[in-house]
């Protein structure tokens, strides 16, 4: 007999708990992903599956639960510390989830660089693979042949990488006020991400300029992905690069604590470092920096 692991557990949960009304979820071996759910809800079902805490879980280990977006009552809740928990526990597992697809990217590069250093040359497919990959992540080279896909590997090595998931969340903290902006109930936009002269956008209420307008992402999950790429390729953002290669050089893990002073250009707020800093440090967000999803969930014959 078949049976899924886990996922039956969580579709067990959704119709005993009344929320089997299938345009409110969906899964795959990714995870579940809740689309519609209020807070009540959200926090009915996170305490079922035993999500109670933000940080300090068993082995680190999240649970696969995608939450695409706010829930419309999310700025009415009234305790301020338990609507900022809820926000993180929202936020934990996509930016895990993000990470990992990234990471995903950055081992196909270690493999090639790999293979390239056994055979010094590369197949069509894979300069497909690298020109396409160094277009998303803007790495150029004047080279031509093969040192220009040797130089571009060199420049997707120290840009194809992961986020400390601390600076992730402390910055959509930051950002949107712990998700209660309009920016983020109506936009799914966690880090006022731009668009100019573009017909689709959220106009801005305030700081307007000809033009610009507010991105709008289908899902929370798509917004963290494009602010990763544009942290992992906006020159903004060399020097936490340069701290995030020097890291890796060393060993060392990816701690926010180490490299969020990198991230001084992305707010136009007063001392933006030292309140990323301090958010991510007061609600002791280094411990998610170690954290992973747990594993995808498969079929399985019994």
């Amino acid at each position: 007999m078949k049976m899924l692991k886990k996922i039956f557990v969580f579709l067990a949960i959704f119709v005993l708990s009344g929320a089997a009304n299938a345009s409110k979820y969906f899964v795959d071996e990714t995870g579940v992903y809740l689309v519609d759910y209020n807070t009540k809800e959200l926090e009915d079902m996170f305490s079922e599956l035993y999500y109670d805490k933000y940080i300090d879980l068993p082995d680190e280990e999240y649970p696969r639960i995608f939450v695409q977006k706010l829930p419309s009552d999310f700025a009415l809740i009234e305790d301020k510390t338990e609507r900022n928990r809820l926000f993180m526990k929202i936020l934990i597992p996509l930016v895990l989830k993000v990470n990992a697809e990234v990471l995903e990217e950055r081992e196909i590069v270690d493999a090639l660089e790999y293979d390239f250093e056994q055979n010094k040359d590369f197949d069509e497919a894979d300069m497909y693979y690298i020109d396409k990959l160094s277009e998303k992540y803007d790495v150029t080279t004047p080279f031509k042949d093969t040192r220009r896909y040797s130089k571009l590997l060199s420049g997707l090595k120290k840009k194809v990488d992961a986020v400390p998931p601390s600076i992730l969340v402390a910055s959509a903290a930051i950002h949107t006020d712990w998700g209660t902006s309009r920016i983020a109930l109506k936009a799914n936009n966690l880090y006022k991400m731009r668009v100019w002269f573009e017909e689709d956008g959220l106009e801005p209420l305030e700081d307007k300029e000809d033009g610009c307008k507010y991105k709008i992402y289908s899902s929370l999950e798509d917004s963290i992905r494009d602010y990763v790429l544009k942290i992992n390729s906006n020159i903004n953002y060399a020097s936490f690069r340069d701290a995030r290669a020097v890291s890796r050089r060393r060993g060392s893990e990816l701690y926010g604590k180490r490299m969020d002073w990198g991230l001084v250009l992305d707010s136009n707020l007063q001392n933006y470092g030292g309140l990323l800093d301090y958010t991510l440090t007061y609600y002791k967000l280094y411990h998610i920096d170690r954290a992973k999803l747990e594993e995808e969930y498969k079929l399985e014959e019994e």
